[in-house]
C-alpha cells in the first residue's frame, strides 16, 4: 500500500498542475478577429496563419479586410488589430489614441538605398542634395537614413514621397536618382536589365555592398538590424478580449517557425503570391531576407519614438507605454 501510495501521489500533483494550466489557458471568445490590411510580403505570417488554417486551430476566428486605413480603422474600432510601419503608430499611441503595439512583426527593417549601377555616389556626402523617393518623411528608413547622413556626414537629401511601387516607376523613369525601397521592391529592382541583359540597379551603404571599389563592405545607413513592423491592436480589445489578443500572437508565432524554416518553399511562395502584385522571382529573391519574429525589440522602437520628437511630429516619447502591459513576459 506504501508503495502504491508513493506512485498515486506524483499522478495526483500532475493532475493538479494540468487541470491548473488548463483553468490558465487562453481561451477563445468565440468573436470574429478583424485584422485591417495593406497587401504586403511583410505581413507574410499573417497571410501563412490564415491559409493554412492555423488561426482555426487556435479556436479564433479571423477576418482579414483590405484597406489603406488600418491604423485609422483600428483606433476607431471598425478593426482589432494591424500590421503596420511603428513610426505610424507611435504618433497615435503619443497621442493619447486606442491603439497599442502588441508584438513584432518582423527584423530587421528590409529597406535599402537603391541607385542605378552607373551612379556617381561612392561615399553618403555624395548624396547631399540628392533627389530620392521615399515612402514618407515618417518612414522608418528614411528617418535612419536621414539621420544618419546629416549627424555622421552632414548631408541631406530631398525626399519625393511616393508608394513603393510608384518610387520604383520614378526610378526606373530616371526621375528621382535613387529610391529608398523595402522588400520585395528591392528585389524587384535588382531584376530589372538593360537591353545588353545587365542589372539596371545596385543597392548602396546597406551593410552588404562595396561602393567605392575598395574592398570594404560599408556599414547600413539605416543602422544593424533596426526593427520593423509591428502587431498593434485597439486598446478596447486588448481590455476586453485578451485572450483572443494573446491566441491571435500564438498563431502568428506558429506562421513565423514555419516561414522561417522555408522561407522560398513552393506553398510559401503560393501564399504570398495570392496576396501581392510582384514578380514571382522577387518574392523567393525576397522571402529569406524577412527575419520574423513576434519579440519586440523596445530599445529600437523607443529610438524611432526619439526621432519623431526630433521630428516635431510628437512632442514626447512615450517609453514603455507603446508597449501592451499585458504582453510583458510575452513578445517584450
Amino acid at each position: 500500500m506504501k508503495k502504491l501510495g508513493l506512485l498515486i501521489l506524483p499522478l495526483l500533483v500532475f493532475a493538479v498542475v494540468f487541470a491548473g494550466c488548463k483553468k490558465n489557458a487562453a481561451k477563445p471568445s468565440g468573436q470574429k478577429i478583424v485584422v485591417a490590411d495593406a497587401n504586403s510580403t511583410h505581413h507574410l505570417n499573417l497571410y501563412v496563419a490564415y491559409e493554412k488554417g492555423l488561426f482555426k486551430k487556435h479556436g479564433i476566428d479571423v477576418e482579414i479586410r483590405q484597406t489603406s486605413a488600418g491604423v485609422a480603422a483600428v483606433v476607431g474600432g471598425e478593426a482589432d488589430i494591424v500590421f503596420n510601419c511603428p513610426t505610424g503608430v507611435i504618433t497615435p499611441i503619443a497621442k493619447g489614441q486606442n491603439i497599442i503595439i502588441i508584438g513584432q512583426v518582423k527584423i530587421p527593417c528590409t529597406s535599402v538605398l537603391v541607385v542605378p549601377v552607373d551612379s556617381p555616389v561612392k561615399k553618403p556626402q555624395d548624396l547631399n542634395g540628392y533627389q530620392l523617393a521615399g515612402l514618407s518623411t515618417t518612414c522608418c528608413a528614411v528617418i535612419a537614413i536621414r539621420d544618419a547622413l546629416k549627424e555622421r556626414y552632414s548631408s541631406e537629401f530631398e525626399l519625393v514621397a511616393l508608394a513603393p511601387g510608384a518610387a520604383l516607376s520614378a526610378l526606373e523613369s530616371g526621375a528621382v536618382k535613387g529610391a529608398i525601397l523595402e522588400e520585395p521592391f528591392v528585389a524587384q529592382a535588382l531584376l530589372i536589365k538593360d537591353a545588353a541583359g545587365k542589372s539596371r540597379f545596385k543597392t548602396i551603404f546597406d551593410g552588404h555592398s562595396d561602393v567605392d571599389g575598395d574592398g570594404k563592405i560599408e556599414a547600413n545607413l539605416a543602422g544593424d538590424n533596426p526593427p520593423c513592423r509591428t502587431i498593434n491592436a485597439n486598446t478596447n480589445f486588448v481590455k476586453t478580449r485578451l485572450d483572443d489578443a494573446k491566441i491571435f500572437i500564438e498563431a502568428i508565432d506558429e506562421a513565423d517557425k514555419i516561414i522561417l524554416a522555408g522561407p522560398s518553399a513552393p506553398d510559401i511562395i503560393e501564399i504570398a503570391k495570392k496576396y501581392v502584385n510582384v514578380p514571382e522571382q522577387a518574392i523567393i529573391n525576397s522571402n529569406p531576407k524577412l527575419g520574423f519574429t513576434i519579440k519586440l525589440d523596445t530599445k529600437g522602437l523607443k529610438g524611432y519614438a526619439d526621432a519623431l520628437v526630433k521630428l516635431g511630429t510628437i512632442d514626447k516619447n512615450p517609453g514603455d507605454a507603446l508597449f501592451a502591459p499585458e504582453f510583458k513576459g510575452i513578445t517584450w
